[in-house]
């Protein structure tokens, strides 16, 4: 095996040649580094290069507030020390083999996991003390409060640098971020429970001449009672829906968390899990199996279904409210005896048999006894 020389070094002559061009290329080395550096930090990489399957993405940056700002600005930690910076570059490498080989998951940070973990210092390094505090009309934030209990500053501002309000998403399969200042958002921490990290009094965050109500509440046909009453059934159920498909926990600071998911819709005024049952005065949504014996519970409590079934003038007309399903030979709104005589010429006494046993006619044409 032959052996490495290292003659040059020890000659005196040589030994300048040597050390130049090594420090030539140690000068170069850095040289790249800077300028990769540089690249890898601009908005071009960040919008073409790393997240350019991210379209929808920067297009949500480009209509926000922070359009001017740079990406580092946030992304990178506050005073971040050479080898810091560095370490955290190399770790963004991640993600920009992930766009060469088109394995993006959509959407980013579907459940805006980074708001979460990004500390305050990433904001006021802009905005100051002095900064004037503006909330929505109608609103009270006390940001003082939610500092000294550690609640960073994305924890609710979470798409102030991505805006998607309206945006129309190109990418198939990407979707809408849940926006934290919603008030939906508010009672991952907020809550009527004891085990609440903060409380849900209306006064809390609210002033006195605020309207409570949600302006879908105050649409027709929201709720009316004997009347329409459909938008408040479809909210319930669509929140429902939604609980049913979000479990998970993630955590932010020192507290946990629960995903916007999570949190109920109705449940962030009506506090007791059984308010639609207190109301309906029956289990509501109805049970498994519940239509086999509704019969039984009409019959004991009208009233109860009438609340929902019974609408215009069948809302005070005992239990003629069930011809509407029973009867749809007939007109609803009328009462179903008088005009029985009608659907039995239109349609014949077989469609009677249906439901009634042949002799159920003779009860009341022959013993003269209304069942």
């Amino acid at each position: 095996m032959p052996r490495v020389s290292f003659a040059g070094f020890s000659d005196p002559v040589r030994r300048p040649r040597y050390l130049i061009w090594t420090l030539v290329g140690v000068v170069a080395l850095v040289a790249i580094m800077i300028v990769a550096l540089g690249v890898t930090s601009s908005y071009w990489f960040c919008a073409n290069g790393c997240h350019k399957v991210q379209d929808d993405t920067i297009t949500a940056y480009n209509r926000s507030s922070h359009a001017e700002v740079s990406c580092m600005a946030c992304h990178m930690p506050v005073g971040a020390d050479p080898v810091t910076f560095i370490l955290h570059k190399a770790e963004a490498l991640g993600e920009l083999y992930l766009t060469v080989t088109d394995n993006f998951e959509l959407p980013l940070n579907a459940e805006s996991a980074l708001a979460l973990e990004m500390p305050s210092e990433q904001c006021t390094q802009c905005h100051g003390d002095n900064r004037r505090i503006t909330p929505s009309p109608g609103i009270i934030i006390d940001h003082a409060v939610h500092a000294e209990n550690d609640v960073s500053c994305t924890v609710c501002h979470n798409r102030v640098a991505h805006d998607e309000n309206g945006l129309e998403f190109e990418l198939e399969g990407n979707s809408a971020h849940g926006v934290f200042m919603d008030m939906e958002a508010c009672f991952r921490c907020h809550g009527f429970g004891v085990e609440s990290v903060a409380p849900a009094t209306c006064s809390v965050c609210h002033p006195d001449d605020f309207e409570l109500k949600p302006a879908s509440h105050l649409e027709p046909g929201f709720y009316l009672q004997g009347g329409d009453s459909a938008g408040h059934a479809v909210a319930a159920v669509l929140d429902q829906e939604r609980l049913n498909e979000s479990s998970q926990t993630v955590s932010a600071s020192e507290h946990e968390i629960v995903p916007l998911e999570s949190v109920s819709y109705c449940g962030t005024c009506h506090e007791s899990e059984t308010f639609c049952t207190d109301c309906h005065g029956i289990p509501m949504p109805h049970p498994a199996g519940f239509q086999e014996g509704h019969g039984d519970a009409g019959r004991s409590d009208p009233a109860v279904c009438a609340n929902c079934h019974a609408k215009g003038a069948l809302a005070e007309s005992g239990t003629e409210f069930c011809n509407a399903c029973h009867h749809p030979a007939g007109d609803p709104t009328q009462a179903w005896i008088p005009q029985h005589f009608d659907a039995v010429r239109q349609s014949g006494a077989q469609a009677c048999f249906a439901c009634h046993a042949p002799t159920y006619c003779a009860v009341c044409h022959v013993a003269g006894v209304r069942p």
